[in-house]
């Protein structure tokens, strides 16, 4: 089975690709697009259900990116999933997919009956994965259980620069089956940490404080930033509430090492 090919633009739109000249080389190249926000919910906007409904008209599937949520955001999500654009009638039953990192939204999800799938997002993968080094391993055979039984077998991962050791043949051994799960993998970015508070944007919030009072200018917009210290040979990229790791080079040599890992579907991204 060939393996999928995805963009994530986060919160960038198609308007933003089009005036960089790179909207057509986009549309020309990838399956699938990933649109929203995976780590802050100062991002969400209802905006990307008009965005959605737009790359649906143009032939592609869409995945909607949704972060780790407080009160405020779950407000915010429960409008953009108001405005979801419904398939249409004979539609691929993946078109649109919405990938969690919060079981808030996998409840939102359920309340609504959104009849999209879902997918377990990379801030939630220490549930099933250890992925810290070189290994990649499933824990144990309940996790995947315990996903399968709220409808989520695709899990998100990044990529560690390097092919990694597996225990996915040893399955029978940890009870689960290659089969439970698929994997989609993001390149060339790490995220390696992430926090409710961000250095650019978003001012402190004091003790007591509600964050829905909080108003963010969205400079993480605008770049990311290297982050160097004596003690870490690695360049950092910060990028809102997000610290990446960067491997720009080309980590497997054929399908087939995906094929191996479970992976299905590459997700490429053009910035941290």
């Amino acid at each position: 089975m060939p393996v999928e090919r995805g963009i994530r633009l986060g919160a960038r739109t198609l308007a933003d690709l089009k005036k960089a000249g790179a909207l057509e080389a986009a549309l020309s190249d990838f399956d699938r697009f990933y649109i929203g926000t995976e780590f802050c919910e100062n991002l969400l906007d209802r905006a990307l259900c008009s965005e959605a409904a737009r790359l649906l008209r143009l032939g592609r599937k869409v995945c909607l990116l949704t972060p780790p949520l407080s009160e405020k955001g779950l407000r915010l999500l429960d409008a953009v999933f108001a405005g979801l654009p419904r398939p249409a009638r004979g539609a691929a039953p993946d078109s649109l997919e919405i990938t969690v990192n919060d079981f808030g939204a996998v409840e939102l999800a359920r309340r609504r009956r959104l009849p999209f799938r879902l997918n377990a997002g990379r801030l939630l993968r220490d549930n099933v994965f250890d992925n810290t080094g070189k290994p990649l391993k499933v824990h144990n055979g309940e996790a995947l259980a315990f996903w399968r039984g709220l409808g989520i077998s695709r899990f998100e991962l990044s990529t560690i620069g390097a092919l990694p050791e597996l225990n996915f043949s040893d399955g029978k051994r940890y009870g689960f089956s290659k089969d439970d799960f698929r994997i989609t993998l993001y390149y060339p970015y790490l995220d390696l940490t992430s926090a409710r508070a961000c250095p650019l944007g978003m001012p402190d919030v004091k003790p007591g404080e509600a964050p829905r009072g909080v108003a963010c200018a969205r400079e993480c917009r605008v770049a990311a930033f290297e982050l160097a210290h004596p003690l870490i040979k690695e360049k950092l990229l910060v990028r809102g509430n997000t610290v990446f790791l960067e491997f720009p080079g080309k980590f497997y040599s054929s399908e087939k090492d995906l094929e191996k890992m479970n992976v299905d579907r590459l997700v490429y991204e053009p910035w941290p």
